[in-house]
């Protein structure tokens, strides 16, 4: 059977959206260094991770208020950050023919 991951706050099991980047777009990088002073690469690709989400290219954000996943946290989870991201995997739903 095939199963699908989903997502959702480790601190009060509300779902989870992943907010791009702002500032690399979502991938993760910004800019070019090949190590040389004066970079002589025919095609340079960026490969400096990202300092705002540290290569990641996405924020988690918990879906529930702030005040709420603070004032609700699941059993265990009081030390949790909000919107730490964890997963687990659901039984994939059947597709639906065009």
């Amino acid at each position: 059977m095939n199963q699908d991951v989903e997502f959702q706050c480790g601190r009060c099991g509300s779902s989870i959206m992943f907010e791009y980047c702002q500032n690399c777009g979502g991938e993760g990088v910004t800019s070019h260094d090949c190590g040389e002073d004066c970079c002589c690469c025919a095609d340079p690709e960026d490969n400096v991770a990202c300092d705002i989400c540290r290569g990641e290219g996405v924020f988690p954000i918990c879906l529930s208020s702030p005040e709420w996943c603070e004032a609700h946290p699941m059993a265990g989870r009081e030390q949790v950050k909000r919107s730490t991201v964890e997963s687990f995997t659901v039984p994939s739903r059947p597709r639906r023919r065009k």
